[in-house]
């Protein structure tokens, strides 16, 4: 699998692949005009206490992870000197944990601190400093301000702005996502954060112009739109994504088997045949066979190629689901 795939396909429509199940939206934080944003299900884990848990084998297997005391929870225990602490390590683990944290933690002084991370390199930690500002009085300004940065040509700061208007998810700044996904004067990557965000945000308005972007010249944003469509609300149309499973990228032909998948679009099955057939890339052709059996596909369309897969594709992947994808094709 390329690097761009990884990139492209999130760990979720993998699991789901796998599980022969529909790949579900996620939901992310909503941005509440006069109050902060709720928690979204990424930081609202409970974890358990280091200290508590004891691993312990059983009949040679690997073992299972059993609590044994008390529970922590995040958004609790954070202070000031923590958060300083944990910036000036540079980890972008201990920030994201810290900020995680201090979510409840009442300081002014906080916010100088945390800002400057909406412009780090790691584009987890944008996220979470987007995520924990969204939480305070500042949120509106810091919101101001990333609108501001779309209207500049400066494709980082853009990029940034992108995720941190994502995290907030205020679908009043769609209009500008917009219009900044189709800026050429943003790089790619730029673009692609737009993409992300529209659909992190996932109101309906955001289906125009992502549908524009999977004309974009460039492979990332049309993956990124591709993905973030099967985010918004309401959207259904998985029509859009057939002529993309011929996509001279491999990621941006996986992101549309998914997409046809996604929506159990019927009318994709002649393009995934073609893909599962023609298609020089091994994990294409997986998703291809396996999309075939979530989409139910007319046997009298699909059957002969699902079967000549299983029987001998040279990737022992796209036997196994050739083959189980036959058992879900429709008479």
């Amino acid at each position: 699998m390329s690097a761009s795939e990884e990139q492209a396909m999130s760990a979720s429509e993998e699991q789901a692949m796998s599980a022969s199940a529909p790949v579900t939206k996620s939901k992310g934080p909503s941005f509440r005009s006069g109050g902060p944003a709720p928690m979204s299900s990424r930081h609202s884990i409970r974890i358990v206490s280091t200290t508590s848990i004891a691993l312990i084998s059983l009949g040679g297997a690997l073992g299972a992870l059993v609590t044994t005391g008390g529970t922590a929870w995040a958004g609790r225990g954070g202070s000031p000197q923590a958060i300083v602490t944990a910036i000036s390590s540079g980890s972008p683990d201990a920030i994201k944990a810290e900020l995680e944290r201090a979510e409840y933690l009442l300081c002014a002084a906080c916010v100088d601190y945390v800002m400057p991370l909406i412009d780090s390199d790691d584009a987890g930690i944008r996220e979470v400093a987007a995520w924990w500002l969204a939480r305070r009085g500042s949120s509106r300004q810091v919101y101001r301000d990333m609108l501001t940065r779309l209207g500049q040509p400066d494709s980082v700061k853009a990029r940034n702005a992108a995720d941190v208007l994502g995290e907030l998810a205020n679908p009043q700044a769609i209009p500008a996502l917009g219009a900044a996904l189709s800026n050429p004067l943003f790089d790619a990557e730029a673009r692609a954060s737009m993409a992300r965000a529209l659909g992190t945000i996932r109101r309906p308005a955001a289906a125009a112009p992502l549908q524009m972007a999977l004309g974009d010249p460039e492979a990332m944003v049309r993956a990124a739109a591709l993905a973030a469509l099967r985010r918004v609300d309401g959207f259904h149309e998985g029509a859009v994504a057939i002529p993309l499973v011929a996509d001279a990228d491999e990621a941006v032909r996986v992101q549309a088997i998914f997409t046809i998948a996604e929506f159990r679009t019927t009318a994709g099955a002649n393009a995934l045949v073609q893909a599962l057939q023609d298609d020089a890339s091994p994990a294409v052709r997986k998703r291809a066979a396996w999309a075939l059996g979530e989409i139910a596909a007319p046997a009298a369309v699909a059957g002969a190629a699902l079967g000549r897969a299983a029987d001998g594709d040279a990737s022992p992947a796209v036997r196994s689901l050739a083959r189980a994808a036959l058992a879900g094709l429709a008479p």
